[in-house]
């Protein structure tokens, strides 16, 4: 009876073993995304929820253990950066700039991986940046643009019949809005978390829409022109005609205070409809200002991909896997109309936006400007935005911030 016992002990200790050899065996998988859910709404699906509830399917049926981080946006370059360098990073990320992470080889290159049909479905596919063997790396989305919102109800408070949509009538019907009213016309977000998400609403647009090019002959980034110095002139000038006060370089929660009816005019996400309606504002839309080349709107291409390292720990077949499961029209679809709004990027996306927005891009086309890649633009953006704000405290004239963030990118950020 001992002896039957010992063996019986054995014997399942030995089927223990097995068992936990085979679940450590068990692939695992991690996915970076940024936090996109900023909903108050108690009913609002948080995002670690929608992606755990996307990817629940596939880490069944492919016996693999699916871990999903949201990242917030603050210094998120610079922690997928790292993240993509490291053996325990990501294997399916979410990219916003891309040219420092192309040009360290830190994406896998996907064409061998992806089917002809596949890669058709995608819409931006061929705008994709390319790795040293000529393969496209991202998956590239849409991201839109950010429109101008206006409130409708202090515009008519304040005797103006219609939009002011050149630089001129903008700045003039800001002064009017507040000696009429009390209330405040325009502000910025100078306060952002990162220059990035800064000047993607409050100068790149300015710049475009004074006839600015980013990049020169040489594919180089280069702001120190004209252009450049018309768009912070005119930013300036809403500082020295008191529209902003010394609160505009912390500045934050702009669109917050459109959305409490306490703001006239804001640049903003093109989700935020919604928002501003549910919480009684009588807004509408406004594509751009009109500056001296025209009207000009920015837009970007933030893009799904997939660690180069992801081939060192033999997960690149599964991530690319994950990966078009998560840039299907189905997921993306969903993510649209449950997290964030954003402009379909596949063929096999149903999605439509809000018909008032479609309208507004489709009348204007022409004056939509992606804001380029290029090397070190997290760091040149922050730059530029800290000089922006030294400029609105009356530390820097528009002249010296245009040539010390030249300098400085010339001779830091590219060393």
């Amino acid at each position: 009876m001992k002896r039957f016992l010992a063996l019986f002990l054995m014997v399942t200790l030995l089927a223990s073993c097995m068992v936990f050899a085979q679940a450590d065996d068990k692939t695992s998988l991690t996915v970076w995304i940024p936090q996109y859910q900023f909903s108050k709404d108690e009913n609002a699906i948080s995002d670690i929820d929608f992606w755990n509830g996307i990817l629940a399917d596939f880490a069944e049926e492919n016996n693999v253990d699916v871990h999903v981080e949201i990242l917030p946006w603050s210094d998120y370059n610079t922690t997928i950066y790292t993240g993509l360098l490291n053996n325990d990073g990501p294997d399916v990320v979410y990219v916003t700039d891309n040219y420092d992470l192309v040009k360290n080889n830190l994406l896998l290159g996907l064409d061998s991986y992806l089917t002809d049909e596949e890669k058709d479905n995608y819409l931006l596919w061929d705008i994709g940046p390319v790795n040293a063997e000529g393969e496209h790396v991202i998956v590239p989305m849409d991201d839109g643009i950010a429109p101008g919102y206006y409130n409708k109800d202090i515009l008519a408070e304040s005797g103006i019949d219609a939009f002011p949509e050149t630089w001129e009538d903008f700045l003039a019907a800001s002064k009017a809005i507040q000696e009429k009213t009390g209330k405040q016309a325009f502000l910025q977000n100078w306060g952002a978390t990162s220059g990035t998400s800064a000047l993607m609403l409050a100068f790149w647009p300015y710049y475009f829409q004074a006839g600015g090019k980013m990049l020169d002959e040489n594919g180089e980034i280069s702001i120190d022109n004209e252009a450049g110095l018309a768009a912070l002139n005119f930013l300036k000038s809403f500082y020295d005609e008191g529209i902003f006060d010394d609160t505009i370089v912390s500045e934050s929660e702009s669109i917050d205070k459109f959305a409490a009816g306490e703001l006239a005019f804001v640049v903003a996400d093109m989700n935020k409809g919604n928002t501003f309606t549910n919480n009684g504002v009588n807004w509408e839309y406004f594509f751009s200002l009109k500056g001296a080349a025209g009207y000009g709107a920015r837009t970007a291409t933030d893009s799904f991909a997939v660690a180069a390292k992801s081939k060192e720990r033999g997960t690149d077949a599964l991530a690319v896997k994950a990966l078009t499961l998560i840039t299907s029209g189905a997921t993306m679809d969903a993510f649209h109309e449950q997290v964030f709004a954003l402009p379909r990027f596949t063929k096999d996306s149903v999605y439509t936006n809000n018909p008032a927005y479609d309208a507004l891009v489709s009348a204007h086309t022409d004056a939509v400007y992606v804001v380029s890649e290029f090397e070190g633009k997290a760091s040149f953006e922050d730059a530029l935005q800290a000089n922006i704000q030294m400029m609105f405290m009356g530390d820097l004239t528009p002249e010296e911030v245009l040539s010390e963030t030249m300098s400085y990118y010339v001779d830091q950020i590219k060393q």
